[in-house]
């Protein structure tokens, strides 16, 4: 259910990171090596093919790799391993060229070098196939060479990568279980810091009530009841930095989950806030015969559809709607929470989904706390995503879309 492991991902980063640039050395270095080849061996015929053509008396006494022709008048010699169509081109050509030359023969460039004296014409050709052979050897040799130079890289860089980044998850898993544990400790108290200024805003009330039209128990009962929604809202805090936590590390078994009837358990449990805040929250459900189930956990799933709900009543004015649809087709389930509120700027999107974050005015000011990104996280640990786009008419429209469960 979870996504990969931001660790291994990393490894595996480093790892083909390391092989890819090896392989684009050792392909470099093959390039390279075949062209400062070449170039040495052309170097090396041309001198070889000089030498054999000055130095020669006769065809027989040619030297291993290199063939001669001697041409006088209407007579030749050549020796008598070069091929016969070779030869005929050397001796009907050789006598009209000087020094460096070449033959286009058999589909090959046949180096050569014509040394004219007074006694005849003397041809020294070299066999361009000793070097062919020498050159593909060298290229097979250095790209066995390079392939497991590059395993070996790989390799590397996968071992390389998990010790590089393994203080790096011990880091995070410190301060994962620092959080969680502060979170923890911090629960009970509020608790009870919230209970107590529950029961002194009823004092308060009280005393109000018997003072109807004295502004300073007025203004005690409004400074108390910010103090009980201050703590509410801290209370919610912890809750949130707990579940983040602990979202992907906890070991709960994933089941099949109605999406649909879990979003209309969240608008029968949010009815009374809305109606309270003036807002009507209709709970529009899922078309007939469309199953939206999904593999999940309830909890998590329940939490992430009660936190858009729960923004879009907070940010819809007075006398608005607030619409929550279900549907599911081609292979995903999808929930609505649809508000005519104040609406989000696209660029302010990323924002809102990230820990603490608020939109600017132009989105009316959404929510600070970890809401959107715990609903981020969750939707992304299931396999999904999270849309947000613009409701037609003003407001956004946050939408779950979570892989559908196989049948």
């Amino acid at each position: 259910m979870a996504e990969r492991d931001p660790l291994q991902q990393a490894s595996r980063s480093v790892a083909l990171r390391v092989g890819a640039t090896t392989a684009l050395v050792v392909l470099v270095a093959i390039v390279g090596a075949a062209v400062l080849f070449d170039r040495q061996q052309q170097s090396e015929v041309r001198g070889r093919t000089e030498t054999t053509a000055r130095t020669a008396d006769d065809v027989v006494d040619a030297p291993p790799g290199t063939w001669l022709a001697r041409i006088s008048g209407p007579t030749h010699e050549v020796t008598r391993t070069m091929p016969p169509d070779l030869a005929a081109a050397v001796v009907a050509t050789g006598s009209d060229v000087s020094g460096a030359t070449s033959y286009d023969v058999d589909g090959r460039t046949w180096p050569a070098w014509v040394d004219r004296r007074s006694d005849g014409t003397y041809v020294a050709v070299y066999d361009i196939r000793l070097h062919s052979g020498e050159e593909q050897r060298l290229v097979v040799s250095t790209a066995v060479a390079g392939g497991l130079g590059v395993l070996l890289a790989a390799l590397t860089g996968l071992l390389a990568g998990r010790r590089a980044v393994r203080p790096l998850g011990e880091a995070m898993e410190l301060q994962r279980q620092f959080v969680a544990d502060a979170s923890h400790e911090l629960r009970t108290p509020l608790a009870v810091i919230s209970t107590r200024a529950q029961l002194l805003r009823r004092h308060v009330a009280a005393d109000a009530s018997g003072r109807e039209g004295d502004p300073a128990a007025a203004r005690r009962l409004a400074e108390v009841d910010q103090l009980v929604h201050d703590t509410q809202a801290m209370a919610d805090v912890v809750s949130d930095l707990l579940l983040s936590a602990q979202l992907e590390h906890v070991d709960e078994a994933a089941e099949k989950v109605d999406l649909a009837g879990l979003a209309s358990e969240v608008v029968t449990s949010l009815g009374p806030y809305a109606a309270e805040r003036g807002v009507t929250l209709v709970d529009e459900g899922a078309s007939a015969g469309e199953r939206c189930l999904v593999q999940g956990v309830a909890p998590s799933l329940r939490r992430s559809v009660l936190a858009l709900v729960d923004n879009a009543i907070a940010h819809s004015e007075p006398g608005s709607r607030v619409e929550v649809r279900s549907s599911a087709g081609d292979g995903l389930v999808r929930v609505d929470v649809v508000d005519h509120g104040h609406g989000v700027d696209v660029e302010d999107v990323e924002r809102l989904t990230r820990r603490f974050s608020r939109g600017d005015g132009a989105s009316g000011g959404r929510r600070v706390g970890l809401g959107l990104a715990l609903v981020t996280q969750i939707v992304r640990s299931h396999g999904g995503r999270l849309d947000v786009t613009e409701t037609p008419g003003g407001g956004a429209t946050f939408t779950l879309v979570i892989p559908a469960a196989h049948a």
